[in-house]
């Protein structure tokens, strides 16, 4: 090989190497937002599942208090509010 194509291939690999690392920082700033974007999601999930959970828990809360007030009235056991 002669001088010129070594100094022409040792500029081919710089270049290649610059091109690596640009794509590298790149693809770590691109993981790096889809994971604040992850967390984000699972806060909003998280978020959302303790909100059904005490719909949930208020309803079957409701519920019982309206059998009791159904048996309370089939019984005979009902004094009115008024």
């Amino acid at each position: 090989m002669t001088k010129s194509t070594v100094e022409e291939l040792k500029l081919e690999l710089e270049k290649s190497n610059k091109e690596i690392r640009l794509l590298k920082s790149k693809y770590e700033n691109q993981v790096g937002e889809l994971k604040k974007e992850v967390s984000y999601l699972k806060e909003q999930l998280m978020a959302q599942q303790d909100m059904l959970k005490m719909a949930v828990e208020y309803a079957d809360k409701l519920g019982k208090e309206l059998k009791g007030l159904k048996k309370r009235i089939d019984s005979g056991n009902f004094q009115s509010i008024h």
